[in-house]
Order: C-alpha cells, then sequence, then structure tokens
C-alpha cells in the first residue's frame, strides 16, 4: 500500500512540469494583453521642454510575433518660458507591432497612425480651442517576462504631428517609457 502510494506521488510530481508546459506559451496567436506606461516627452519644439507622459493600451496578437494595439496617451511638454504653461497632447492611435522570441526577454519594433489632440494651457487653463493632427510614431522598446502572463517593458516612441495652426508650433517629440503588460 505504502509503495502504491509512493508510486502515484512519483507519478504526480514528474507529471506537473508536462502539465504546465501544456498552457499555449505567450504571446500566441489569438492572446491579448492590457498594459500602462509612465515616462518622460522630449519635444522637438525648443520654445517647450520635457514633460511628463502617461499611456495605456490594449494589444490583440495576430500570431505569436505580430499584434495589433489600440491605445490611448497623454503627454505635457511645458513651456521653456512659464512651467505653469504647457502643450498638452492626447493621442488615441493604433499600431502594428512586431516582436522576437528571446526567452524571458521580447524586443519588439512598431508603427502606428492616430489622431493628436492638441491642447494649450496656460495656468492650469485651456487656452483657446484644441486642434486635432493626423500623426504617426515609429517605435521599439523591449519585455521582459517575469511569469508567463506578465511583463515589465521599456520603450521608445518618436511622435511624427504636424505643427499646429496657432502659434504654428512643432508638436513631434520623443517619448521614453516603462511600463507593466498582463497578458490573457
Amino acid at each position: 500500500m505504502k509503495a502504491r502510494l509512493l508510486m502515484c506521488g512519483i507519478a504526480l510530481i514528474l507529471g506537473l512540469p508536462s502539465a504546465a508546459t501544456a498552457q499555449p506559451r505567450m504571446p500566441h496567436e489569438g492572446a491579448s494583453a492590457v498594459g500602462g506606461e509612465v515616462g518622460i516627452f522630449l519635444p522637438n519644439e525648443d520654445a517647450l521642454k520635457s514633460g511628463p507622459v502617461l499611456e495605456g493600451f490594449y494589444e490583440y496578437y495576430l500570431s505569436a510575433r505580430d499584434s495589433l494595439r489600440v491605445g490611448v496617451g497623454w503627454m505635457n511638454p511645458k513651456w521653456e518660458a512659464e512651467d505653469s504653461d504647457s502643450l498638452r497632447h492626447i493621442r488615441i492611435g493604433g499600431d502594428l507591432v512586431h516582436n522576437w522570441e528571446g526567452g524571458a526577454v521580447h524586443p519588439y519594433l512598431g508603427a502606428g497612425l492616430g489622431a493628436y489632440i492638441l491642447q494649450f494651457r496656460d495656468n492650469g487653463e485651456n487656452l483657446g480651442d484644441s486642434e486635432t493632427k493626423f500623426g504617426g510614431n515609429i517605435f521599439g522598446g523591449v519585455e521582459y517576462f517575469t511569469s508567463n502572463t506578465f511583463a515589465i517593458k521599456g520603450e521608445a516612441r518618436y511622435h511624427i504631428v504636424s505643427k499646429t495652426n496657432a502659434f504654428n508650433f512643432n508638436p513631434s517629440g520623443l517619448s521614453l517609457t516603462f511600463g507593466v503588460k498582463s497578458y490573457f
């Protein structure tokens, strides 16, 4: 009886690793993920200086290597002359992303298009009307998987946005972010 229990216990222990590997590796075709990022925006415009970035996104995997990402981002670079003034950017866009398998580390590149809602702000209050500009972006980064369904990530994204009508400002620039991503 003890030998039978011992054999069942050994079989169970040996079977656990194979049961764990039966789950599909992330990412895989049909997988989804949500994530968020924080960072800094470095504008091209000389009259602006760096400001904070917040981003949130949903990603759907067409294959293990390619995905579609939709997201919303907020950037708020300050005026060089007065820190209480800014040019707020809200980006609503979609991206195509390609990643490479690297075990726990997955580097990726992507590009996307979207609408950028630009609003000049004076002492925390909106100044004039907002402008919506069409723009694009290119980006790259790396994800580090801390478990089968969770990763931390770092990303550099260059935003290419046409000049504003008001004051003829260039809202383009580079955002550097880090964040988290959860797969399901």
